[in-house]
């Protein structure tokens, strides 16, 4: 099964599997929960407690975590805690839990959260009313069997993937609360990197504080690329922008010394963007986006690099905002931190465009390789510019939130806003850009490369563009039960849709001077013409369990999605499973090893069949079909479901 963290010793594949006796385990627990694998912020304190024996009210449904008055029910467990300390006092239940069922030989993981709640009370004379009030939601992060691991390394892996999850979230879409951060964490308050190569004395007795810590101390090779991520995450919450030089300074020698260069440095600020919740909505964009301007101004990365960047997240912002837009998916605007990306990214782009426009431009002595890369810019470009026209002036509420964020509880300056404002869009006073017109930022300089952009769609693959968009599914958590909580894969998927290419050459249209009335029609009839083989989203059933995040959203956006290939990160990451593997030496798959693209979708077929995943090669060909099985449940591995019985081959269509 997968681990969170890459093994630092070769498996002997001939180990026997040794047997965890629960003095170990106590131990790996108290050495995950060390102080010196925390980091606290300047407000912010925390007490480790621990209890051989504490009952608590535990009940689970629907991989839920129930609290009173929700059930009576209790159990007894060995439990270890961590709770925060401000200026406020400690919390009233511990942030993040360790608790140990000698009896079933589970850990569980569970952390709390403050929030906002509704209570009903007697106000007398036989009347019941309901008021607001504050309260901790405990949500259980995840659990393990210690009978399942064949070393204590594995058990640790998984223990300090848990509780690193437990602090920024299950998953890179929050979509529930659990998927969500701690707010002390989206707010550079409390983190967690597990430091397995110090020894106890050499962690210390308190938790990393500053960047200095988080850099010396932190940031080491053993770190996950998505602990990395979080680690840089965590440094801009805790820098003030006049120490952001020294900061990095720190950060980038300490990368250097694991054998990386300072333009392989743009990788981990490219999984901070994929990684990231930007709600509650912070500095965080703006000290990235000032990173960028450090690393480039003390010539630490070139500024092709920087460009490249900037236009590479325009790109997948445009695909994003394509698929779950600020109408439909945002709770009608109500939580648009995207769009604030968005244009903090487009006008740190215009700014190096009147710095020097000659990146985006094709020049006589250009090969095949440096005009590819120019246009992929001027795409980013176009792209971000479209979308940041058409959300301009969009009512949204005052502060980017939505309705699970703003149930939570926020320290100031951060606002609640009325509820009213993100159920109802009339009442809304706030516009999206408001007094801020994109049209007076378009300089001559930045037109002219914009007005290049525009002719680069008469290229099918620019033409196409207009209409991508970047679709999310869990097609592996088919066997949990409807409202059961699902930490399966997120599998993304890149799709087309013609009709809203069409709605976007309209909008060219209408912007005067960017696309004469014959140039649009020759774009239409091109974009009519255009062949894009793919799988109808319209022609999949409906899988017997819908959750969150679904390949049928597509239909809410428009009507006519088709299907091409998965992203290159998904398709990465089911190579990880062995029946992939299995099925390309077995059945003739070879494109499944070769670095080929391939599509894996649920639903199509009959509708005995809805609920199979069936595999298409590149060229959209039906090559093979497989069956989650889920008989035996789920178990966690590297903080994801999976079926315990993995993917079964039962046909080729």
């Amino acid at each position: 099964m997968p681990r969170f963290r890459a093994e630092s010793v070769p498996r002997n594949a001939d180990a026997v599997r040794a047997v965890i006796t629960l003095d170990e385990v106590r131990t790996l627990v108290s050495d995950a929960l060390h102080p010196g694998h925390f980091f606290t912020g300047n407000r912010m304190h925390l007490d480790f407690t621990h209890a051989a024996a504490e009952a608590t009210y535990w009940e689970i449904l629907h991989g839920r975590l129930l609290d009173p008055p929700f059930t009576s029910q209790r159990m007894a467990f060995e439990t270890w805690h961590v709770w925060m300390n401000d200026e406020s006092g400690r919390s009233a239940e511990p942030v993040i839990s360790v608790r140990l069922d000698e009896l079933t030989q589970q850990i569980h993981v569970t952390r709390a959260v403050q929030c906002f709640a509704w209570e009903g009370y007697h106000a007398g004379d036989n009347v019941y009313l309901s008021r607001e009030m504050r309260k901790w939601q405990r949500e259980r992060v995840g659990f393990t069997v210690i009978s399942q691991f064949q070393s204590l390394d594995d058990l640790r892996d998984e223990l300090i993937c848990l509780l690193f999850r437990a602090v920024v979230g299950t998953s890179r879409l929050p979509l529930t609360s659990l998927e969500a951060p701690l707010p002390a964490f989206s707010l550079g308050e409390l983190a967690y990197f597990h430091r397995a190569h110090l020894s106890a004395s050499e962690l210390g007795t308190a938790p990393m504080r500053g960047f200095h810590d988080l850099a010396e101390r932190g940031f080491h090779s053993d770190l996950a690329p998505v602990e990395r991520a979080k680690l840089l995450e965590t440094a801009l919450h805790a820098t003030p922008m006049a120490e952001m030089n020294a900061a990095m300074d720190l950060l980038l020698a300490r990368w250097r010394q694991f054998g990386n260069t300072d333009v392989e440095f743009i990788s981990v600020l490219r999984d901070l963007f994929n990684e990231v919740a930007l709600s509650p909505y912070t500095d965080l964009v703006e000290k990235a986006l000032g990173l960028l301007d450090v690393l480039e101004r003390v010539d630490r990365i070139g500024p092709s690099a920087v460009i490249d960047f900037l236009c590479h997240l325009l790109r997948q912002l445009g695909r994003h905002l394509t698929a779950y837009d600020l109408v439909v998916f945002h709770h009608r605007g109500a939580n648009y931190p995207d769009a604030l990306l968005l244009d903090a990214v487009l006008k740190a782009l215009f700014r190096r465009i009147e710095n020097g426009p000659l990146p985006f431009l094709d020049g006589p002595g250009d090969d095949e390789a440096a005009r590819n890369r120019k246009r992929l810019r001027r795409r980013g470009l176009r792209q971000g510019w479209l979308l940041r026209s058409h959300y301009e002036g969009h009512a949204v509420p005052d502060a980017p939130t939505s309705e699970g964020e703003n149930a939570r509880v926020l320290p100031a300056p951060h606002i609640r806003v009325p509820e009213e404002q993100i159920a109802r869009i009339q009442r809304r006073t706030k516009r999206l850009f408001e007094g801020d017109s994109l049209a007076d930022r378009l300089t001559p300089t930045v037109r002219d490369v914009l007005c290049q952009s525009i002719t680069d769609l008469q290229l099918p693959g620019e033409l196409q563009e207009l209409g991508m968009a970047i679709f999310l599914d869990r097609p592996l958590g088919v066997g949990k039960d409807p409202l059961e909580l699902d930490q399966t894969m997120l599998l993304s998927y890149e799709a087309f849709s013609r009709s809203i290419a069409q709605h976007r050459l309209d909008e060219l249209a209408s912007r005067r001077g960017l696309l004469d009335e014959e140039g649009r029609e020759q774009l239409q009839s091109a974009l009519r013409n255009l062949a894009v083989t793919g799988v109808a989203v319209d022609s999949l059933h409906p899988p017997s369990r819908s959750g969150f995040a679904s390949l049928l959203d597509a239909r809410k956006a428009a009507d006519d999605f088709l299907l091409l290939r998965n992203t290159r990160r998904t398709a990465n990451a089911l190579l990880d499973f062995p029946e992939l593997h299995a099925a390309a030496k077995e059945r003739g798959l070879d494109f499944l090893l070769s670095g080929e693209r391939f599509l894996l979708i649920q639903g199509h077929g009959d509708q005995s069949s809805r609920d199979c995943l069936t595999l298409f090669d590149a060229q959209l060909r039906p090559r093979a079909r497989f069956v989650v099985d889920c008989r035996g449940g789920y178990v966690f591995r590297g903080g994801v479901e999976y079926p315990a019985g993995g993917l079964r081959c039962v046909e080729c269509p």
